[in-house]
């Protein structure tokens, strides 16, 4: 079943069989609003492949690229399979991440997943916008800065635990936004870093940039 409509928000498939379907693909991403889904069939034992695990994980996260990886399923966080009772422990671990940051964290997920699956944000395909660009991906690093402090709960067999969802330090985190800022204005063409706005731009970042060069 293709789960594309807009507004569904829980959704069951049953009496299917677990093989790999290729005309009955499952595409949560195509979905905003899905919460849960369930699969099952009348023996109750459904059986996903890893090819399966897969396309579901890219569903939930296409790390092709950071825009398709935006636009993946970010609201889905409850995923039952057969009469399965401990969810947790059938799910691939990634999946189960995925998951159980939709649930506790809705607001975030979608920038957390690009942070952790684009380890360097490429700046220069944003030339084309001109300076008018740079304080729209400042903003955007600043409102994803919560998630180096976000945590999610993990659950196994043994216990429950909580688990970071980018493991990665503040400092970390804000040498990658300078480090993204500096490839951003060494990208701009002179003649628009000449200018009053554009040297004003370049004399807010100098001290940083400055530092960012020193690293590297």
């Amino acid at each position: 079943s293709s789960v594309n409509s807009t507004y569904l928000s829980n959704h069951t498939i049953r009496d299917i069989w677990g093989e790999d379907d290729e005309e009955r693909p499952i595409t949560p991403q195509d979905n905003q609003s899905l919460t849960s889904l369930h699969l099952s069939d009348y023996r109750d034992d459904v059986l996903i492949t890893s090819t399966g695990w897969l396309a579901f994980s890219s569903a939930l996260c296409d790390t092709s690229s950071v825009n398709n990886t935006f636009l993946s399923n970010h609201t889905i966080w409850e995923f039952r399979l057969g009469g399965a009772y401990d969810q947790d422990a059938i799910l691939p671990r990634d999946i189960s991440r995925y998951l159980q940051l939709h649930k506790q964290h809705p607001r975030y997920a979608a920038r957390c997943k690009i942070l952790m699956k684009h380890p360097h944000l490429h700046m220069l395909p944003f030339l084309d916008w001109g300076l008018k660009f740079l304080p729209l991906a400042v903003a955007w690093f600043e409102r994803a800065k919560p998630c180096t402090t976000l945590t999610i709960e993990e659950a196994n067999f043994a216990s429950t635990s909580r688990m970071r969802v980018l493991e990665e330090s503040r400092e970390a985190f804000e040498s990658r936004a300078l480090t993204a800022v500096y490839e951003f204005i060494r990208g701009m063409p002179l003649e628009v870093m000449k200018s009053r706005q554009g040297l004003a731009v370049a004399t807010a970042y100098d001290e940083k940039i400055a530092r960012i060069e020193e690293e590297n």
